[in-house]
């Protein structure tokens, strides 16, 4: 499944190259030309790495950054500031406020796929983590069990992938494309109703178990996402 990479950049010229780069690299991108807008999509969905310029027509960068840093939810996402501002002072500022990576314009394209596919492999979650534990809910990938406050929810092999796959991703919105590619390994067939009705088995499993089962919620015309 591709990485989502929300780029923060206000010269249309630089915006493109970027998008243009990204998206032949195999990664998904959302482009923004100031910082409320770009806010507005986080509060959507959750990207797992941020370009980010420092002179924007409303927010300043360095303050966007200080605004990510600063809530839970978004803190851990890895942000690369690209800037004209390129004195040592302007980079200690940036690493400083919470940035992972400065890289200067002009920039060789090459040398910024590079930098974000290094930043990716340091920052993201592994697949392969042994436990994953979301208030009183924890998933052993190993060992194949959800539990809730220590008690086993039974599931499929199907609805504990589809579960898995959720609770990797929090806050993240997943579409039924990538869902299907992750859980069924095969593309999203169009009108089918074999995600709805597996989420509305394991939403009734989580009720059953005591759990909330509005931690799943529905994306309409998009997917489903895990909340927490």
């Amino acid at each position: 499944m591709a990485s989502l990479i929300y780029s923060v950049e206000d010269d249309v010229n630089i915006a493109h190259v970027i998008q243009i780069a990204m998206q032949n690299s195999g990664f998904d991108i959302q482009g923004f030309s100031d910082g409320k807008s770009f806010f507005q999509a986080m509060d959507v969905n959750h990207p797992d790495l941020i370009l980010l310029d420092i002179m924007l027509p409303d927010l300043d960068g360095i303050e966007i950054l200080k605004r990510l840093k600063g809530i839970s939810n978004y803190k851990n996402i890895p942000v690369m500031i690209i800037s004209a501002k390129s004195t040592e002072l302007d980079k200690v500022i940036g690493l400083d406020s919470g940035a992972d990576d400065y890289m200067q314009k002009p920039f060789g394209v090459l040398e910024l796929i590079s930098r974000v596919k290094s930043l990716l492999r340091r920052t993201i979650k592994s697949d392969d983590s042994n436990v994953i534990e979301i208030g009183e809910l924890k998933l052993d990938v190993n060992e194949h069990i959800l539990t809730f406050n220590n008690e086993i929810i039974t599931l499929t092999i199907k609805e504990f992938q589809l579960i898995k796959l959720l609770m990797q991703n929090p806050n993240k919105t997943m579409t039924r494309e990538d869902i299907f590619s992750s859980v069924w390994g095969y593309d999203f067939l169009g009108e089918t109703r074999t995600l709805d009705v597996h989420i509305k088995e394991v939403r009734q499993k989580l009720t059953k178990a005591g759990a909330n089962p509005d931690i799943i919620q529905t994306i309409r015309g998009v997917g489903y996402k895990f909340v927490i």
